[in-house]
């Protein structure tokens, strides 16, 4: 044996605690993410039933349906931040309800 060799060993309980410490890291990332995407279809989710109210409110007031998506926005206090969304709005018919569809657009930051 030599004065200055290091016992067989020395680091297990090192790098043992360093896996772990990876693997718990790459696990809340992957959660952090996860919570990120659901969040972020919970938001679209919310526009989307937000002008779905306007359009029901504007019928049970007048009697008709909002006829384009500016009509909601300036009559009905309507509002949606057009940088993260994009917003379909296709009028079949007077007398039906509108179709709306919203869609987040890129990323979104």
């Amino acid at each position: 044996m030599h004065l200055y060799e290091r016992p067989r060993g020395q680091y297990r309980g090192l790098l043992s605690a360093a896996f772990v410490f990876a693997l718990l890291a790459v696990v809340f990332l992957i959660a952090l993410v996860s919570t990120q995407q659901r969040s972020a279809e919970r938001e679209t989710e919310m526009v989307s039933a937000a002008i779905s109210r306007g359009i029901v409110t504007c019928y049970a007031v007048e009697g008709k349906y909002p006829p384009s998506l500016s009509y909601l926005y300036d009559n009905y206090g309507i509002s949606v931040d057009e940088s993260r969304y994009a917003v379909f709005y296709d009028v079949i018919a007077a007398n039906l309800m509108p179709s709306v569809q919203v869609t987040r657009i890129g990323g979104g930051s």
